[in-house]
């Protein structure tokens, strides 16, 4: 199967020297592992014929079976392996166990939020306002992120919403009621009816924030990306790079699909979001 093979390989490979038993359990059209029982992950290459209601639905049928679907895509697995395991870990229930009452909440830096981030979250730092973590021992073991609170006059004159931007644990460590503490350490400090969050569609059907009290409110569309197949860099399609940009304009020759073809930027999508509210009852 060529490069694509390599990819499903790799994923394999790494996952039978985690989990005794871990086998295909699909292989056409799909490409589908069961890590363990109630856990199962869909390996998709960068170029493929799939939609995304494909995809959604493949998941839906699965969780009808009390099977939880990943949907891991070629450039995530290249780009972010050992987040990708560690989540996975989780899902297992292989994970160091702690518990969030014996961790202290800290006020974190931009600089040290970012730096967590980036090595423990699939989709790496993204900016906001605050930076709560948790920490035992003297040691960073989670960051939650929340932006500012807005008005939302939609809702009412004086409502006012925030959103909890990122949450990640280190990796290897699952922290019980860890998110849930932070969470409550923020709303202490910050009055606002709601809280807003998103869970990503490819990774969890939001059972995590079920449990916390967040309702279901929306999901979103899925999104179109761009990959260097070069180095698997993910771009979303209407925020290109300047490069990028530049040199498509220099060229009069090509429309801007071809000329991103022929530098090998390859079209991708997710699954959406599922849009989760918190509401406070202020």
């Amino acid at each position: 199967m060529g490069v694509e093979s390599e990819f499903f390989n790799d994923f394999f490979d790494e996952i039978k020297l985690r989990f005794y038993g871990a086998s295909w359990v699909e292989l056409h059209p799909f490409n589908i592992v069961a890590v363990k029982e109630g856990v199962y992950v869909n390996l998709l290459s960068i170029e493929n014929s799939f939609t995304s209601q494909q995809l959604i639905s493949l998941q839906t049928l699965y969780a009808q079976s009390g099977i939880l679907l990943v949907h891991l895509w070629e450039d995530v697995w290249k780009q972010k392996k050992s987040q990708v395991l560690s989540r996975i870990n989780s899902f297992c229930g292989l994970n160091q166990t702690l518990h969030a009452r014996k961790a202290k909440i800290t006020i974190v830096d931009a600089t040290q939020a970012k730096n967590f981030l980036t090595e423990h979250h699939l989709q790496g730092f993204s900016k906001a306002k605050f930076h709560l973590g948790l920490t035992m021992g003297g040691e960073l073991k989670a960051v939650g992120s929340f932006s500012s609170s807005r008005p939302m006059k939609s809702k009412g004159e004086h409502y006012k919403s925030a959103e909890l931007v990122r949450f990640a644990t280190h990796g290897g460590f699952t922290i019980v009621g860890g998110l849930s503490k932070l969470i409550k350490s923020f709303l202490q400090e910050i009055n606002i009816n709601d809280l807003m969050t998103y869970a990503d569609r490819d990774w969890s059907v939001g059972r995590g924030y079920d449990k916390l009290g967040f309702h279901l409110t929306a999901t979103t569309p899925p999104v179109e990306f761009l990959v260097d197949t070069s180095n698997m860099s993910r771009y979303y399609a209407h925020r290109l790079p300047k490069k990028i940009l530049t040199n498509f304009e220099a060229q009069n020759v090509l429309n801007l699909d071809e000329f991103l073809a022929q530098n090998g930027l390859v079209k991708t999508f997710n699954t959406g979001n599922l849009k989760y509210h918190l509401y406070t009852n202020v």
